[in-house]
């Protein structure tokens, strides 16, 4: 991997394992509990888990991790039909999809709490998105691999290092298992969408040391808009040994092929550019994409862990990642970049659009990272002043290594009326080529005290070291201090209060006037709340109350261009946000399972101004299920308040906004005998219009799946 170990990490290093050291054997009368290895046990019960290590590498309980955590597991996901990472995150509470374009040909974000999600991990290993091939890749990856996912909200920088305080992500995937199971799963859907899947695993060999499980999954079909097409193709197998009785080596593959064509990078936009703007005539159904448009995606993912249970109770893990991920979009967009009626409108010094016309704006992207990820840790437990504690102290980073071509962009008038993608290819030479190296790594620890017997303390801290080359720029970090503070209070056996401080910092891409990148923006996070725990951990609720502050928020310098031929940014501080985060996720009553969640954000600049229209302050998100005999029934709805363009006016203002809206959900299930089951789902139920960002989106109609599951 070529890490580069500083002075600074080595000597955090050396001080944490010398007090693990004198820390285990200052108290050699006392016996330290064993734990043991549970190869593969699921912490999955219905719609949520017990337990998650995402946050420290300490084994928590959901109820003693001060903060806000929500998980998404196997049984919702296939429950609710969530095929893609993109559907399984729009799920979440508090988690708001903003996307341009189609889903893998444009952009997408994800925000939690006021700022775009940046903190990804893989089975707990810190990454970035470009193990996915890029943030606007991050949704496209199918679900069928997916054990759960966890959303841990806030500041999350002890294990991840950089990021923004907004949330972190963990993606578990499935891993074999000593019984042998398999299923078929085949599906049937609006717009000509099917999809097949197969998953099979079990003991390998007599005495179950070897495990296995394969899954494959291929989709195609269209979308609400015309002309698109898509095939999704995916293999994923993993192998357990057991090395020893307390020693197991996990390894995994996992290769995804996508092919999207007639797809593009922003929508036909709502508002025309002409001088007395007018709404477009253009629906949710029509195509911006030219005819030749394409977004192709490769990827690849090895992994391999070792896991080691020592006698003194204590456990070590060693897990390496590597991916290669190869992302090429060929982009002609129609009229984002001007479309007029009845006045002229200058696109650029080349390009001038005449009443009937509109732009088609073209050009290719390629970005092929190359990943490396590394996490090194030993947790345990071990008594002190009569009382059992926790230590969790750990190593772990990453290297984003990349090297593309850069293309030109193009614009071409056609006329509007007519529009069916039909416009002449440029030529798209290589002008250049974009070199990226980037690389993250830290030491840390997490320590779980029991101060009393109602009452916790969680402290830990991160010292990373940060670096990025893109080309002919250099930013650096180092010895970046990130502190961990909680404390938890049960107020009695089912219920606790809490309180936690931690800290987070983002270095920025975005250049000042002067083509300078700007100094790395840096946050903190305080939260409050309360979380019960029913029915042996099978339903958990929570209530959170959160500020956060951060220094150096880039926002645009007007509509200067630096010298690099980039938007200028000039950074602020005092940016403040402040909210509430409710979750009720589990069991209610036997066979009722249930997610439901509230998530309420006011964030604001230094003068009082919103930070951000465009994504909602509320929203609600629910879906809740019940097993009857042979039947499943379920429902849910997805509401959010009004987003906006705060620098529309007039008729753009009007147009460039989405008010309140809800969408509702259905399915049901039907076992014809025990190993074969019949399915649909209905999403959008009342075939709701609404717009999935301010300026050229529309969001999706309604749609009908049904599938076909084969269990043996």
């Amino acid at each position: 991997m070529n890490f580069k170990i500083s002075p600074l990490a080595q000597m955090l290093a050396s001080i944490t394992l010398c007090s693990i050291n004198s820390t285990l054997y200052a108290e050699t009368d006392t016996a330290l509990p064993t734990i043991e290895l549970h190869a593969n046990q699921s912490d999955n019960i219905g719609y949520t888990i017990k337990k998650t290590t995402a946050t420290n590498k300490l084994d928590l309980d959901l109820k003693h991790t001060p903060q806000s955590v929500y998980a998404l597991t196997s049984q919702q996901i296939d429950e609710q039909n969530l095929n893609s990472s993109n559907d399984i995150l729009a799920q979440v509470p508090g988690v708001n999809v903003v996307r341009y374009g189609q889903l893998g040909a444009g952009y997408t974000t994800y925000y939690s709490r006021g700022f775009a999600i940046q903190n990804i991990q893989r089975d707990g290993i810190p990454s970035t998105a470009a193990s996915f091939g890029g943030s606007d890749m991050l949704g496209i990856e199918d679900s069928a691999i997916y054990e759960r996912v966890e959303v841990i909200k806030g500041s999350n920088g002890l294990t991840n290092g950089s990021g923004q305080p907004s949330a972190s992500i963990n993606y578990v995937r499935k891993r074999p298992s000593a019984e042998r199971t398999g299923s078929v799963k085949v599906q049937a859907g609006s717009w000509d969408n099917y999809r097949s899947q197969i998953d099979v695993g079990g003991a390998l060999n007599d005495d179950a040391s070897i495990r296995g499980r394969a899954i494959a999954a291929y989709a195609q079909g269209g979308s609400q808009q015309d002309r698109f097409d898509s095939r999704n193709a995916l293999f994923y197998g993993a192998l357990d040994f057991d090395l020893s009785p307390n020693t197991i080596l996990s390894t995994a593959l996992s290769a995804q092929q996508i092919r999207l064509d007639q797809a593009t990078a922003h929508g036909l936009p709502f508002v025309s550019h002409d001088r007395i703007r007018q709404p477009v005539h253009f629906g949710r159904k029509d195509n911006a994409a030219a005819e030749w448009t394409y977004s192709d995606t490769d990827k690849i993912n090895l992994f391999v862990g070792l896991e080691h249970q020592f006698q003194n109770g204590w456990k070590g893990v060693a897990n390496y990642s590597f991916t290669h991920a190869d992302n090429d979009r060929v982009y002609g967009v129609a009229g984002s970049g001007g479309i007029v009626y009845d006045s002229d409108y200058v696109v650029n010094k080349d390009t001038t659009l005449h009443p009937g016309q509109m732009v088609v704006t073209s050009g290719r992207m390629r970005n092929s990272p190359d990943v490396h990820s590394l996490d090194l840790y030993s947790t345990g437990h071990f008594n002190a002043l009569g009382r059992q504690h926790q230590l969790s102290v750990g190593f772990n980073g990453y290297r984003i290594q990349s090297d593309d071509p850069k293309y030109n962009r193009y614009y071409t008038p056609v006329q509007i009326e007519g529009w069916n993608g039909q416009v002449k290819r440029p030529d798209m030479p290589e002008v250049g080529r974009n070199l990226v190296d980037e690389q993250q790594y830290g030491a840390f620890f997490a320590l779980d005290l029991q101060l009393l017997d109602p009452l916790k303390l969680l402290v830990g801290s991160r010292v990373s070291q940060w670096e990025r080359k893109v080309t002919a720029n250099q930013q650096k970090q180092n010895g970046i201090f990130t502190p961990y503070i909680g404390l938890v209070y049960d107020i009695n056996a089912q219920h606790t209060a809490y309180a936690s401080y931690t800290s987070i910092f983002n270095p920025s891409s975005n250049e000042d006037s002067a083509g300078n990148y700007l100094d790395p923006e840096e946050g903190n996070s305080f939260e409050i709340g309360l979380k019960g725990s029913y029915f042996d951990g099978r339903l958990n609720a929570s209530a959170a109350y959160f500020q956060m502050k951060q220094d150096n928020f880039a926002i645009k310098d007007g509509t200067v261009i630096n010298s690099n031929g980039k938007q200028a940014y000039i950074a602020i501080n005092g940016a403040k946000i402040k909210g509430v985060d409710l979750i009720l996720a589990g069991e209610l009553l036997p066979n009722w399972n249930m997610q439901a969640g509230y998530s309420y954000v006011d964030a604001e600049n230094q003068n009082g101004e919103p930070l951000r229209t465009d994504i909602p302050e509320h929203n609600i998100k629910l879906f809740t299920s019940y097993q009857w005999q042979q039947w499943t029934l379920g429902g849910g709805i997805q509401w959010q308040s009004k987003i906006y363009d705060a620098s529309a006016k007039g008729i753009v203002a009007e147009y460039n906004r989405q008010p309140a809206y809800t969408l509702v959900n259905l399915m049901g299930r039907y076992a014809i005998r025990p190993d074969l089951s019949v399915g649909l789902n209905l999403n959008n139920v009342f075939d709701k219009t609404y717009k999935q960002n301010t300026s050229n989106t529309w969001g999706t109609g309604r749609q009908i799946t049904g599938s076909l599951t084969y269990q043996f």
